[in-house]
C-alpha cells in the first residue's frame, strides 16, 4: 500500500523542485544561453558564463527540444518559440549532402562541420525531440522527418541480428563494440514517437529494444545491466564486459515502467530486480561506475545519475513499492541542496569527498532534471499549470 506521508512529502519536493524550475532554470537557460540563430551553448562556466567557443554536440541541441517542448505543454514555460527555434537550427547545421539523411554528431562555435559521423546514440536524441516538437507543435511534418531518419537507421545502421551499429562511417574506431546505452534511449524515442502519434509501428521498435533488453542486456545472474558487446550480442571480454553504470540500471527501471504502462505487459520481474540491487548499492547518491560484484570503479558521482534514481523510486512507486514514494522526496531533496544552484545553472559532479567538483556546466543535464521533475510532479497528482499550447498548422 502507498505510504501517505511519503506521498505528502512527495508533492512537496516535486513541488519545489518545479518551482525551481519555472523561476529559475527554464527562464535562465532561454535568456542566458542560447544565441541569436536558436542555438544553445554546449556548457556554462563555473560562474555560470556562457562558453560560446566550446564545439557543440548536435544531440544537446535535441535535449533542449525536448526540454522546452514538455516545459511548454505543461505551462511551465510561456515562450513556444525557444523550443522551435532551436529545432530549426538543429536541422539547419545537422544535415550534410552526402547521401545519408541522418544528422550529423558535432559542429564548430561558428556551424561548420566538426564531426560528420552519423551516430547511434545521438539519433535517439534527434528522434525524440522530433516527437516533443510534433506533440507540442501539432506539426506532422517533424513526424514526417522522424520517419525520414528512422529509415536512415534501420537501412544503414539496422542488422540482421538485431538492434543497430554504432554509427557510419563503419570503420570509425568507435563502432568497435556495440552498447546498450543508444539502444536504451532508441526504446525511449520509439515511446515518445508513439505518444505523439498514437502509431502502432514505434511500438513495433519500442517492442524489438525491449526484445534485446531481456535477452542481452539484462544480467540474470548479477542483475545488472551489461554496458558492452561484440557484434553478435556476447558480452565484451575484460573490463568492458564487467562494467555497470547505475545510473543506466535506474533509467531502465524507469522505461521499463513507461513501457508496461503502454502495453500492459509486466515489467515488473525485471524491473524490480534492478530496483532492489541499485537499492543495495546506494537507494540516494549512486556512484558513477561499478563492476558487476557491486565494487565502484568511479566513485564521483554526477547529477544526471541521481536524477535517474529518482525516476526509478517513481517507477517502482506505481508499482507498489511501499517506501519508494519516500525515497524518491529525499532523493530530490538531496538533489536541490547538493546539486541545484539559486541562479539556475547545476553542479555537474560530486567527488568521493562529497564536495563540489568544480568546473563547467553542461547543457545535456537538463533533459535530466526536467524529466525527473515532471514525472515527480504527475506520480504526485500535481497537475499542469494550464492546457497545452499549440501552435497554429
Amino acid at each position: 500500500m502507498p505510504n501517505h506521508n511519503g506521498q505528502l512529502a512527495l508533492e512537496r519536493s516535486a513541488l519545489t523542485a518545479r518551482a525551481w524550475l519555472m523561476t529559475k532554470a527554464l527562464p535562465f537557460w532561454a535568456e542566458n544561453a542560447v544565441d541569436t540563430s536558436g542555438g544553445f551553448c554546449e556548457e556554462l562556466s563555473n560562474q555560470s558564463q556562457p562558453n560560446w567557443s566550446a564545439v557543440r554536440r548536435l544531440r544537446v541541441q535535441a535535449r533542449q527540444i525536448y526540454t522546452y517542448s514538455m516545459a511548454n505543454e505543461r505551462g511551465w514555460f510561456d515562450d513556444y518559440s525557444v523550443a522551435d527555434n532551436t529545432l530549426k537550427y538543429m536541422l539547419a547545421h545537422g544535415f550534410m549532402r552526402d547521401g545519408h539523411p541522418g544528422l550529423i554528431s558535432l559542429i564548430n562555435p561558428n556551424t561548420s562541420i566538426n564531426d560528420p559521423r552519423r551516430d547511434l546514440y545521438d539519433h535517439a536524441f534527434y528522434l525524440l525531440a522530433l516527437a516533443w516538437h510534433a506533440r507540442v507543435s501539432g506539426q506532422h511534418r517533424s513526424l514526417a522527418l522522424a520517419d525520414t531518419v528512422l529509415r536512415f537507421l534501420n537501412s544503414k545502421l539496422g542488422t540482421s541480428n538485431g538492434g543497430f551499429i554504432e554509427g557510419l562511417p563503419e570503420s570509425d574506431p568507435r563502432n568497435a563494440l556495440r552498447r546498450q546505452n543508444p539502444h536504451m534511449h532508441m526504446f525511449e524515442a520509439y515511446m515518445a514517437l508513439y505518444d505523439a502519434s498514437g502509431d502502432e509501428k514505434y511500438m513495433r521498435g519500442a517492442d524489438e529494444m525491449f526484445g534485446l533488453f531481456r535477452h542481452h542486456f539484462f544480467d540474470l545472474e548479477t542483475f545488472t545491466v551489461t554496458e558492452f558487446f561484440h557484434d553478435n550480442w556476447d558480452d565484451a571480454k575484460g573490463e568492458k564486459g564487467l562494467c555497470v553504470e547505475p545510473g543506466h540500471m535506474a533509467e531502465w527501471v524507469w522505461l521499463l515502467g513507461q513501457y508496461q504502462s503502454r502495453t500492459g505487459f509486466d515489467t515488473r520481474p525485471w524491473a524490480a530486480r534492478l530496483y532492489h540491487r541499485l537499492c543495495s548499492y546506494d537507494s540516494l547518491l549512486l556512484a558513477d561506475e561499478m563492476d558487476k560484484s557491486g565494487r565502484v570503479l568511479r566513485s564521483t558521482r554526477r547529477l544526471w545519475v541521481q536524477t535517474e534514481m529518482v525516476k526509478a523510486h517513481l517507477a517502482q512507486a506505481e508499482m507498489g513499492e511501499a517506501d519508494s514514494y519516500r525515497l524518491a522526496a529525499a532523493g530530490i531533496d538531496m538533489i536541490m541542496e547538493k546539486y541545484l544552484r539559486p541562479d539556475g545553472t547545476w553542479i555537474d559532479v560530486l567527488g568521493e569527498n562529497g564536495l563540489p567538483v568544480l568546473g563547467a556546466v553542461p547543457t545535456s543535464t537538463f533533459y535530466h532534471i526536467m524529466c525527473m521533475t515532471t514525472e515527480a510532479c504527475r506520480v504526485a497528482g500535481i497537475a499542469d499549470i494550464q492546457k497545452p499550447k499549440v501552435l497554429p498548422r
